[in-house]
């Protein structure tokens, strides 16, 4: 341990003492060796105003074990550890980061990959992305397992496989921004406008010699802890002095950059859009990414994103979602404080990935200018909506693959947004540069149908009022007694990204 932490503070010092800054930031590169109990691609990620806790899942609050940010190394975790990154802005702690429990993911969250040749479309092949590992079936072409635990498996030779930017679909690669109350605390609910920023700070390479510009793919979402309905964010690159500086530092959406023909990496409604397994449709690649249409509709809940004329801030145009029956559903922007509740079948019967969604509670899209419309259960859009029955629910609670929670997935929006950074072996942007984080508050703060004129939830019958608070994480496991037979409650949702 001694020994990286030396090679980290020369690193630093490096940093420090020289005025080169070329456009890659510190990282790893495909192949690179995982180290045990280091976290992989460490460095590019400042961290001089976070704090990383490793925890337990049962509470978030249990600190199990020690991660140190001078060189990345944490203590041996177990099944049942997790981690929490405390990301201060100001002196003010506004976001939580998250990624997956051990050992699927390690602590601090994010990590750096550069040079991964294996990308397509256009996409950059260095990326901000999550700390996450790959499954057996995802770890091409060895199919061996590929989790933290590949090095405690005693019947098995084989190594972590970390998550890279060209890793398949639904492989954990986003990482995971709660915006907290903070961010909203001085704006005026009646009128809305943007809260507080949260700042992502990152670590230029002083050894790079390369002048070309290096662009990034951020691979991300941002999630409504906030307590206050959202109507959209405003994303923004800033050089070492919290300044935009065009001539160094841009975004890009993607427009025009899909490779080998001409075409946009993305589409206006993914740049900033809702769980496709719950808004969306059906997908035609093999084996197809969504085999079926999204859970409460098949049309594409999304922000449309553009840019200012300088390229340096990505925003909203900052009111309803569009596409999709999310406003008709749920309102604007749901904080966690009324993320619907929903029943989830372990279609696997595996815990350790994402279950099924069966029937959330609240009204119907049709209801929703029926002030009279009471919350009940519902099935999804494929089937027009239908009440389970009594003895569908009874054979649900009864058994131990369905379980109660809230609908994450409702409070999650996932980004995609590119970061260029040029040339600056003139000194023009400094050892580091910001991405700046600003939530956007609605003026329209109606409850939804399922909370009541007190600010509770209207609960499902049998079901306690054991609700999350606006700072878990959708790994995070509890249970309730009030679920009734088999069915535990889980205060956060499955993912479907």
């Amino acid at each position: 341990m001694k020994t990286n932490i030396v090679k980290m503070s020369l690193v630093t010092a490096m940093l420090l003492s020289s005025g080169a800054y070329a456009g890659h930031i510190i990282g790893a590169n495909p192949g690179d060796t995982v180290e045990l109990e280091t976290q992989f691609g460490f460095g590019g990620w400042n961290l001089d105003d976070v704090v990383v806790s490793i925890v337990s899942v049962t509470d978030f609050t249990t600190v199990t074990g020690t991660f140190e940010p001078t060189d990345g190394t944490y203590t041996t975790m177990v099944v049942g550890d997790s981690f929490e990154s405390a990301i201060s802005t100001e002196a003010e702690v506004r976001g939580l980061l998250h990624g997956k429990n051990w050992p699927v993911g390690e602590p601090s969250g994010i990590k750096i990959i550069n040079g991964d040749t294996k990308t397509s479309n256009g996409k950059p092949e260095n990326c901000i992305m999550t700390t996450s590992y790959l499954a057996a079936e995802d770890n091409l072409p060895s199919l061996t397992n590929g989790y933290l635990d590949a090095f405690y498996d005693n019947n098995v030779s084989t190594t972590p496989a970390p998550t890279l930017c060209s890793s398949p679909f639904q492989t954990h690669k986003r990482f995971k921004v709660n915006m907290l109350p903070t961010t909203v605390a001085d704006v005026n609910t009646s009128t809305g406008g943007y809260g507080k920023p949260i700042d992502l700070v990152f670590n230029l390479d002083t050894n790079d010699t390369n002048a070309s510009t290096q662009r990034y793919q951020v691979l991300q979402k941002i999630n409504n802890y906030t307590g206050l309905r959202l109507d959209g964010y405003r994303v923004e690159v800033l050089d070492a002095s919290k300044q935009p500086n065009a001539g160094a530092l841009t975004l890009s959406l993607g427009i025009g950059e899909k490779e080998p023909s001409v075409g946009n990496i993305w589409g206006v409604e993914d740049m900033a859009n809702f769980s496709h397994g719950l808004w969306g449709p059906a997908t035609t690649e093999d084996p197809p990414h969504f085999p079926e249409d999204g859970f409460f509709d098949s049309v594409i809940a999304y922000f449309p994103v553009q840019l200012n004329e300088f390229n340096t801030t990505a925003y909203t145009l900052n009111g309803p979602v569009q596409g999709g029956n999310y406003n008709d559903l749920f309102g604007h922007w749901l904080p966690s404080k009324w993320a619907p509740y929903g029943i989830f079948f372990d279609n696997d019967n595996d815990p350790t990935t994402d279950a099924e969604l069966v029937a959330f509670w609240g009204t119907t899209p049709d209801e929703a200018s029926d002030v009279n419309a009471t919350p009940a259960w519902h099935k999804g859009q494929a089937e027009s909506w239908a009440e389970p029955t009594t003895v569908e629910l009874d054979a649900w609670m009864a058994s131990n693959l369905y379980s109660v929670g809230i609908i994450e997935d409702t409070l999650n929006l996932g980004l995609n947004y590119i970061v260029e950074v040029g040339d600056n072996t003139s000194d023009q942007i400094g050892a580091t540069f910001t991405i700046r984080i600003t939530p956007h508050v609605s003026a329209d703060q109606t409850p939804p149908s399922y909370i009541d004129e007190n600010g509770t939830y209207i609960l499902p019958p049998g079901l306690d009022d054991n609700t999350t608070d606006d700072n878990t994480t959708d790994d995070n496991t509890t249970t309730n007694t009030g679920g009734g037979g088999g069915c535990t409650y889980n205060p956060n949702s499955k993912n479907f990204d």
